[in-house]
């Protein structure tokens, strides 16, 4: 089996910089955020509970999370972690977390600002994929590679996703209407059986799932086509980050150990993801191969310069240009602030 290529896009420049950052760290530990002693974090009596509503079911996708489980480093900062499962009849991420059923939550760039916009008063903290996975495969015999690729074709796209690629194609001076949409559903095989021209899905899931059926296939990031982000976004109400970021701290802390863990050891990850943390039926190939890509998707871009789980403000602000650029969102309707803050990952990596 071929492994797929992942190409590189351009990192945008740091909105702020991790040691310009950790120059101010001490004002954290005045809002409450760091609770350290000379010997490390303070251990509290219990340990204090944090409850993830996961964007999808349990697979190798959320290996971190799982290494962090399983090698005992959330009980050594003091955290018992749970993460609840999701899929498509799962509570919605911000939902979970808006209504007090989980405390944290995963999701993406354009979803934490359309659910802040929607009223939501959820905030970006975290972020463990620095380049999204989501992506419109097609057959490597007829490939679209570019926007311009995608008149008179038939893609299958989430509806939500329709308004940012007409943004796209008229950008690029293309007629939106020229392309057909149809609904995407889980499972990729309408793509090998020709039914559609363009297939949207993440390339660390459904992208695997095709090539470990021996399909070729092509693959053009979203961020490549001109929609930017980040992926496995970690977010919390403003009422959580303040309350409770000392410890959202701790919990980074172990989750930064446990990513770094699955990053070092892929194969072990996917053999655990299967045979104890897991969805049942999750396929050992097809996990090992999704495990070993995370090294293209996780420790790269802002993670690579300022440590694991990074983000970066300027991310989020193009993501709000392009929601206005889209018409999702009218100008003025959510702030940066409002959206993203990088004190709990700065905090956890000043810490460490």
């Amino acid at each position: 089996m071929t492994r797929p290529v992942f190409h590189r896009s351009p990192t945008p420049a740091l909105h702020l910089k991790r040691r310009e950052l950790l120059q101010g760290a001490g004002a954290l530990a005045g809002l409450g955020y760091m609770t350290l002693g000379a010997a490390g974090p303070l251990r509290a009596q219990s340990l204090d509970s944090v409850v993830h509503q996961l964007g999808w079911i349990k697979s190798i996708q959320f290996g971190g999370h799982f290494a962090a489980i399983h090698n005992g480093y959330f009980e050594e900062e003091g955290i018992e972690a749970e993460f609840l499962t999701g899929g498509p009849n799962a509570i919605g991420t911000d939902v979970a977390i808006a209504t007090g059923q989980a405390d944290t939550s995963d999701t993406d760039v354009p979803g934490t600002i359309r659910s802040r916009a929607g009223g939501m008063p959820i905030k970006a903290f975290a972020a463990i994929m620095q380049r999204a996975p989501g992506a419109i495969m097609s057959l490597a015999e007829s490939p679209l590679s570019s926007i311009s690729d995608f008149p008179g074709k038939t893609i299958a796209i989430p509806t939500g996703l329709q308004p940012q690629i007409d943004a796209l194609m008229t950008s690029a001076g293309l007629d939106p209407a020229s392309v057909t949409y149809v609904p995407v559903g889980t499972d990729p095989g309408m793509l090998a059986a020709g039914q559609v021209d363009g297939y949207y899905g993440w390339a660390t899931n459904q992208g695997v799932m095709l090539m470990t059926r021996g399909v070729d296939i092509n693959i053009a990031y979203m961020n490549d086509l001109g929609i930017p982000g980040y992926a496995g976004v970690i977010t919390a109400t403003d009422e959580t980050i303040a309350e409770r970021g000392d410890v959202l701290i701790r919990w980074l802390k172990a989750e930064i150990r446990g990513w770094q863990w699955h990053l070092e050891n892929p194969e072990e990850m996917a053999e655990l993801m299967v045979s104890t943390y897991g969805q049942r039926g999750l396929d050992l190939e097809a996990q090992t191969v999704e495990s070993r890509l995370m090294a293209d998707f996780v420790p790269i871009g802002d993670a690579a310069e300022n440590g694991l789980l990074w983000l970066d403000p300027g991310v989020f602000q193009q993501g709000i240009d392009f929601e206005v650029a889209s018409g999702g969102l009218e100008a003025a309707a959510v702030s940066l602030e409002d959206v993203v803050t990088q004190d709990l990952i700065a905090a956890a990596h000043g810490a460490a």
